[in-house]
């Protein structure tokens, strides 16, 4: 058998090879090579989870792997860019397919991976001419300066980049990443808009998905019937799901398992408590969240919060009350904890949500504590079950704090023990009333959960804590517009005179 005749080209390729396999196995992930190559890059604890599971995406054949993370924090540079070009370094004869909602979008990650191998591949060039070390072991021909379509030299591995609705006549996908395809929260709200999305992604993207080619998806779930949704109902029990909320809640996923309430560390010091105070709280959900909620709910409606939202400074109230919808042990259901207030027009504003899981020590005295803070003059308690032991926890709550804090002072709200007739759904009917019409407001946007979850519940749900608290507060308040509640330390409508510690933030 005559000898493999060895040719320049041959060793230039062996020795591309050997770089590339070298970069590899030093660089495991698509975060280790993407600071490899910028060292500047942040790497977070969600970036971690991510890079191992494009990783499981690259070696299991036929993988469906779909990421949902807030704006601005590294995932579109990460999987389109870094976790791409690491398929390539893994895969070089991988076809890959990069489509977003906006063909030019996806043009741009498509010339950020062309770009990273010309910068620090085979044939890197200094601003002088020089030749530059060989740091990832791929090239692209000189001629490849089409974003759309470009292929690595020496290998059929390729990048094609494409809008929705695009066709790819003719083009394979060995590896196919779907990054936001929509455009914005009206297009994701959109069935028509939705309609065309699906249809695309039957009729073109999946029809060119090659039997074993993983499929990753990253987006924004602006509405719960959006593409998301419609890929894991076309294919039921295929999907790994990710998902990073800014804000650990219960009840939302969190691939972090993290405490409720614990932040998501952002690479670029986002403060998401000040980000969701500032958001509308369907745009909070589902872009921080990764938790669409309904356009339209089954008993409350998000333009009835949106229409009429408090947006300046409070105004005179005559009226406060904390409202607690109770929980026994902190592992289960949360403790509502609502503050409302009524002005002298006779409005209901809602002002504070301190509601979590809390045993029932725990609430009582996170209610003591927002009455105080609040200048409350009643904390009305949901008082179906053991109303006995819910007033004498508040007392012994309120005891412990004043013993501690304010040595000598008198109670200074009553407590009211809160009960009515009919079912959740009958119960909350004067809310529902008084919100849709203006005569009851939240204040600002910093009650986007108690908003998120009145939206969500529908009929034949479990009432959420936060909103059966809001049923009471509202219910104490509006009851009473132009009553005057007496505590056993206050006879008039103002906090204690000189008492700025009545006033206090917590």
């Amino acid at each position: 058998m005559p000898a493999l005749m060895q040719t320049a080209a041959n060793e230039q390729f062996l020795r591309r090879e050997l770089t590339r396999l070298r970069c590899v196995r030093d660089y495991p992930t698509a975060g280790a090579l993407a600071q490899y190559l910028d060292p500047s890059i942040q790497q977070t604890a969600a970036l971690e989870m991510i890079d191992a599971n494009l990783e499981w995406a690259i070696d299991t054949p036929a993988a469906r792997l779909m990421i949902s993370m807030p704006s601005q924090t590294g995932k579109s540079q990460r999987v389109a860019v870094a976790g791409t070009l690491r398929a390539l370094m893994r895969r070089p004869d991988w076809r890959c397919v990069l489509a977003t909602h906006a063909e030019h979008l996806a043009l741009k990650h498509s010339t950020e991976i062309r770009n990273l191998i010309q910068a620090f591949g085979s044939t890197a060039t200094a601003d002088t001419g020089e030749q530059l070390p060989d740091r990832l072991g791929l090239s692209v021909p000189r001629s490849a300066s089409a974003a759309k379509h470009w292929k690595l030299r020496g290998h059929t591995g390729s990048v094609t980049a494409v809008g929705v609705g695009t066709a790819l006549a003719g083009i394979p996908a060995d590896y196919m990443l779907l990054d936001d395809l929509y455009a914005s929260m009206e297009d994701a709200d959109s069935a028509a808009v939705r309609r065309r999305v699906n249809s695309w992604l039957d009729s073109v993207a999946l029809q060119r998905l090659g039997a074993d080619a993983p499929l990753v998806v990253i987006s924004t779930r602006w509405n719960e019937h959006d593409a998301l949704a419609y890929l894991q109902q076309r294919m039921p029990g295929e999907w790994r799901v990710l998902n990073f909320p800014a804000i650990a809640e219960p009840g939302i996923l969190d691939s972090l398992n993290r405490k409720p309430g614990e932040l998501l560390e952002s690479p670029r010091g986002q403060d998401w408590e000040k980000i969701r105070t500032q958001t509308p709280a369907r745009v909070w959900a589902a872009m921080y969240q990764g938790d669409p909620k309904p356009l339209r709910g089954g008993l409350f409606e998000q333009e009835w919060f949106d229409d009429h939202r408090l947006t300046g400074p409070l105004p005179e109230t005559r009226l406060r009350v904390v409202a607690v919808d109770p929980a026994d042990t902190g592992e289960g259901d949360e403790a509502g904890i609502i503050a409302a207030s009524s002005t002298v027009d006779g409005r209901v504003i809602i002002t504070h949500d301190w509601s979590a899981r809390l045993t029932s020590a725990e609430w009582a005295t996170r209610a003591v504590q927002l009455a105080i803070a609040t200048g409350a003059h009643e904390i009305a308690v949901e008082g179906y079950a053991v109303p006995t032991t819910y007033k004498r926890t508040v007392v012994e709550a309120w005891k412990a704090i004043r013993d501690a804090e304010y040595p000598g002072r008198a109670q200074p709200f009553r407590i009211h023990m809160w009960r009515r007739k009919g079912d959740a759904i009958a119960r909350s009917v004067g809310l529902r009333n008084d919100l849709e019409t203006g005569r009851c407001v939240i204040a600002g946007h910093q009650l986007s959960t108690l908003e998120t979850q009145a939206v969500g519940w529908q009929v034949g749900q479990h009432q959420p804590d936060r909103v059966a608290a809001a049923i009471i507060a509202h219910d104490r308040t509006a009851a009473r517009k132009t009553a005057q509640l007496a505590s056993p330390a206050r006879q008039n409508n103002a906090p204690a005179a000189g008492g700025a510690w009545f006033s206090q933030r917590i």
